[in-house]
């Protein structure tokens, strides 16, 4: 007999739901995404990624990489919900990462959803964000990093500060825009580029999300690398992460 501990983890722990259920999701989507309207075909990602089974799961990241970002952001929004799933909902939004390089809030939008996710095996991928040029995908990647809070990030991040700190110091010039005809989107309209800030513009954007980061990771407050450094050296053989 379970005892009552059990049956409350049970009772609150999240629950795949069935293949009927998955089924009927999938045919109410199939018929509201035949809509014209990009606003329309939201609403139904937006209702199927309320059901959670591998089946809506595969349906939603095949949007991932198909159709306007405003359908893309909806379907790595929906399946940073998939928590009971949560290594394959990480392995579908990590592998559309290439095909959203150029759509810039897409491509932050998936680093926020591995974030919302948690999952330990997005960890490389994360790390790998820290060197995104566009600073507003770097710092969704930083701040997921925070979230997924592995001592596997706190080397990387300090190592990453300790670089942006002297760029800071050191000042730099300005980076450049420019605009070249589209592949991706909606008719495949002209989009930016991705384009450098001024190193020390995007130093001092990254350098309080690193911060907060390695606070998220390790709950110690450190202002600098220096800071942080001097920390790590006494702790790491001994510390384990919360989470």
């Amino acid at each position: 007999m379970m005892t009552a501990a059990i049956l409350l983890v049970l009772a609150s722990a999240p629950a795949v739901q069935d293949d009927k259920a998955a089924e009927e999701a999938i045919d109410a989507f199939k018929t509201a995404y035949k809509s014209t309207s990009e606003a329309d075909r939201v609403a139904a990602v937006n209702e199927l990624a309320k059901v959670h089974h591998a089946k809506t799961l595969n349906r939603l990241a095949a949007l991932l990489t198909g159709d306007g970002p405003s359908v893309r952001l909806a379907a790595a929004k929906g399946i940073a919900g998939f928590s009971e799933l949560k290594r394959p909902a990480a392995s579908a939004l990590s592998g559309a990462m290439g095909a959203n390089a150029r759509e810039t809030t897409v491509h932050a939008g998936l680093y926020e959803a591995l974030g919302k996710l948690e999952e330990p095996s997005s960890i490389p991928v994360l790390h790998r964000g820290f060197d995104e040029k566009e600073t507003v995908v770097a710092k969704a990647a930083v701040q997921a990093t925070g979230q997924v809070g592995s001592a596997s990030s706190i080397d990387p991040l300090i190592a990453l500060l300790t670089k942006l700190e002297k760029i800071q110091k050191a000042g730099a010039g300005g980076g450049v825009d420019f605009t070249t005809p589209g592949t991706g989107g909606v008719g495949g309209q002209n989009f930016t580029v991705r384009s450098d800030d001024s190193p020390a513009k995007r130093a001092a954007e990254l350098i309080p999300i690193i911060n907060k980061a390695l606070t998220d990771i390790t709950r110690e407050s450190n202002g600098s690398s220096e800071t942080w450094n001097a920390w790590w050296a006494k702790n790491k053989a001994t510390f384990k992460s919360f989470k």
